[in-house]
C-alpha cells in the first residue's frame, strides 16, 4: 500500500501530468490516507502494549490523528474549516500530500530493514545490495522527464547515480544545465545517503521511530558504526548524524557568507550554498556550477575564503566518524576534569589510552598527507597554475590541491593544466583516499599506515608491528595488504579495459580517471565526457567496487569458512 503510494507521488513529481490525472489523485490521496489510518489505527488498538516508550505511543497518535484530518470520511466541512483556520489549507495542498506519504514510506522502509537484520544474512552482500538498490532508485528517479531539461539516457543516469552515491562526483552531463531543480535534489540526496551510508539512516529512523533496538539488529550493526558496545550502538548512530548534520548546516552558512551573489535571489543562493555543503562534506565533489569551485560567473572563482572553508569540511567528512568521536570523548572529559578542578575537586577518573591508536594512526598519516601534499602542489605548479596569484591565493590553492584528491573531486584549477609531477601525486594520493568509517573512499590511511610500518619491522629485523606502546594484530597486517594488492589489481583491470574501450583518450588521463573512479575522488583530466557506453560502464564499476570495498566485495560472495583447531607444520618460501 505505501509502496503504491509513493509510486504514484514519483509519478505527480516526475511526470507532466494531465488534468485526468490530476482529478485521479484528488481523490487518490484522502483515499490512501483513509487506509493509513485505519492501518493505524488498529495497530494501536491491538499493539499498545508493546509500545514502552510514551513518546513513540504518542508520536502514532499524533500521525493517527493527521491522517484521519486528511482522510475523506466527510465527518468534517473543509470548506468551513478552512474559512475558519485560513491556516489548514497547507494540509491540503501536493506538498503536504507528498511530504507525509514519503515520510510514511521512508518509516516502513526503516523498520522492513530492521527485520532483515533478524534474518541470518551475510552482512556484506545487504551492505552491498542497499548500494546497488539505492542506484538503480537514483537512476530511474534522474531518468524521470522533469528531472532534467533535455532527456537523459539509461547509462548516464546510472553513471550519475553512481557518481553519486558512491560519493564520487565524475559527471558526464552538467550538473548545472542538464538536471533541473528537482534532478539536483535527486542527486544531493543521493550523495547524503550514499555518504553517510544506506543502512545507518534507515537504522536510525527505525530506532527512533519503533523503541529499543533487538540483540539481533546490534549485532548485525556494531561494524557498521565501528562501536565494539553493544549497548552505544544507537547512541553512536545519533552521534555520528548529528554531527554530520550540525557540520553541514555550520557550512552552509558560512559558505552562504562568502558566496552567495545578489543576482541570484535569496533562495538560489541558500540552496547553492546548502548543496556544495553536503557536497563538501560527504566528499562528493558535486557542484550546481558548471565550472565548479573555478566559476567566474557566480563567483567562486578564486575565491580563497570558500575554497578553504570547502577544503576544511572535506577533511572533516574524510577524517572518519571514529575518529572524531574519539576526539569528542578525549574534549569531553578533558573539560570535566579543568571543571572539577576549578572547583577545587579532585578529578574523578582517569583515562590514560583515551586518544586510542586508530585515531594517532589516521591523524598523524592525514597531517603528512596534506603538509606533504600542500608542500608538494606548491612547489611543481609555483610557475605554472600559481603564478601569479597573491601567497594566501598560493597556500589556499596548494591546501585545496592537496585535500580535494583525498576523495573529494572539487576543482579551483585546470586539473588537466598540471604538469606531470602534479599528476602523479595527485594519483598517490587518490589512491591513498580518507580514513575509515568516513564519506571517503580510496586504500585509506590506516592501510598505508599499516603497510609502511610492516616495512619499517622489518628493516629493524621485527617479527611484530608496535605503534604507541601497542602491539597490532596480525590480521589487520593482512587485511591491508590484501586491501592494497585487491586495489592494484581492479584498478588494473580498469586500466586495461578502458585502454581498449577508449584507447584514443590517451594513457595517462585513462590511468587518472580509474584511479579518480576506485577511490571515489571525482577529478578528471577531463576525458569523462567523452568516454564511450562501455566505458562509462567500466568507471561505474569502479565507483561501486571503491566505494564498498574490495574485501567487502570478496567477502559478499564467498562463503566464511569455520575455524579449525588445528595448524598444519610451518614452511618457508623464498621471496626475492
Amino acid at each position: 500500500m505505501t509502496t503504491i503510494a509513493f509510486l504514484v507521488v514519483v509519478y505527480d513529481f516526475g511526470f507532466y501530468t494531465s488534468p485526468s490525472w490530476n482529478r485521479f489523485t484528488e481523490s487518490f490521496y484522502p483515499f490512501i490516507f483513509l487506509l493509513f489510518f485505519l492501518t493505524y489505527f488498529f495497530r494501536i488498538l491491538f499493539f499498545r502494549q508493546l509500545r514502552t516508550n510514551n513518546w513513540r505511543r504518542y508520536f502514532d497518535y499524533f500521525i493517527g490523528i493527521i491522517l484521519f484530518l486528511t482522510s475523506d470520511l466527510g465527518i468534517f466541512d473543509p470548506v468551513y474549516l478552512i474559512e475558519k483556520f485560513p491556516w489548514l489549507r497547507f494540509f491540503e495542498t501536493a506538498l503536504f500530500y507528498h511530504t507525509l506519504i514519503i515520510f510514511i514510506f521512508s518509516l516502513e522502509i526503516s523498520k522492513g530493514t530492521l527485520n532483515l537484520y533478524k534474518i541470518r544474512f551475510n552482512p556484506s552482500l545487504l551492505y552491498a545490495g542497499s548500494f546497488f538498490f539505492l542506484i538503480l532508485l537514483g537512476a530511474g528517479l534522474l531518468m524521470l522527464p522533469r528531472s532534467s531539461t533535455v532527456e537523459t539516457d539509461l547509462v548516464d543516469a546510472v553513471f550519475t547515480a553512481t557518481s553519486a552515491v558512491c560519493v564520487t562526483g565524475l559527471i558526464v552531463v552538467d550538473t548545472a544545465t542538464h538536471f533541473t531543480p528537482l534532478g539536483q535534489s535527486v542527486i544531493l540526496l543521493l550523495f547524503q545517503l550514499g555518504g553517510l551510508g544506506v543502512m545507518i539512516f534507515t537504522s536510525f529512523f527505525g530506532f527512533f521511530f519503533m523503541g529499543a533496538p533487538s540483540f539481533q539488529n546490534q549485532i548485525f550493526l556494531k561494524d557498521f558504526v565501528n562501536e565494539a558496545r553493544m549497548g552505544k550502538i544507537f547512541r553512536t548512530l545519533y552521534k555520528i548524524l548529528g554531527f554530520a548534520f550540525l557540520v553541514e548546516i555550520t557550512g552552509a552558512a558560512i559558505v552562504y557568507i562568502f558566496q552567495s551573489q545578489p543576482h541570484l535571489g535569496l533562495q538560489t543562493n541558500v540552496w547553492n550554498a546548502v548543496f556544495h555543503s553536503v557536497s563538501a562534506f560527504c566528499n562528493a565533489g558535486f557542484s550546481v556550477f558548471t565550472d565548479g569551485m573555478n566559476d567566474i560567473q557566480n563567483g567562486t572563482y578564486q575565491n580563497f575564503h570558500l575554497h578553504l572553508v570547502i577544503a576544511i569540511m572535506v577533511v572533516l567528512g574524510g577524517i572518519g566518524f571514529p575518529v572524531i568521536l574519539n576526539y569528542f570523548t578525549w574534549m569531553k572529559n578533558r573539560f570535566n576534569d579543568n571543571f572539577r578542578k576549578l572547583l577545587r575537586k579532585r578529578s574523578a577518573h582517569r583515562f590514560p589510552h583515551l586518544i586510542n591508536v586508530n585515531t594517532r594512526i589516521v591523524s598523524i598519516t592525514t597531517i603528512i598527507l596534506i603538509v606533504g601534499g600542500t608542500i608538494s602542489f606548491w612547489w611543481f605548479e609555483r610557475n605554472n597554475l600559481l603564478n601569479g596569484m597573491s601567497f594566501y591565493g598560493a597556500f589556499v590553492t596548494s591546501f585545496f590541491g592537496a585535500v580535494t584528491p583525498r576523495t573529494a573531486g572539487f576543482n579551483t584549477i585546470d586539473t588537466s593544466a598540471m604538469v606531470v609531477p602534479t599528476v602523479l601525486i595527485t594519483i598517490f594520493l587518490m589512491w591513498v583516499g580518507a580514513s575509515p568509517s568516513s564519506c571517503g573512499g580510496g586504500i585509506k590511511t590506516s592501510t598505508l599506515a599499516l603497510a609502511v610500518s610492516n616495512i619499517v619491522s622489518m628493516a629493524r629485523g621485527k617479527t611484530r608491528i608496535e605503534l604507541f606502546g601497542r602491539h597490532i594484530a596480525d590480521e589487520n597486517i593482512r587485511r591491508a595488504f590484501a586491501i592494497i594488492i585487491l586495489s592494484v589489481l581492479i584498478i588494473g583491470l580498469g586500466v586495461f579495459l578502458l585502454s581498449i574501450t577508449d584507447g584514443d583518450l590517451g594513457m595517462k588521463n585513462i590511468v587518472f580517471e580509474c584511479f579518480s573512479a576506485f577511490s571515489t575522488v571525482g577529478l578528471s583530466l577531463g576525458i569523462t565526457a567523452e568516454l564511450s557506453d562501455s566505458g562509462k560502464i567500466i568507471i561505474s564499476c569502479l565507483m561501486f567496487i571503491g566505494r564498498i570495498g574490495t574485501l567487502t566485495i570478496v567477502v559478499a560472495f564467498f562463503r566464511k569458512l569455520r575455524s579449525y583447531q588445528y595448524q598444519y607444520p610451518k614452511e618457508t618460501i623464498y621471496i626475492n
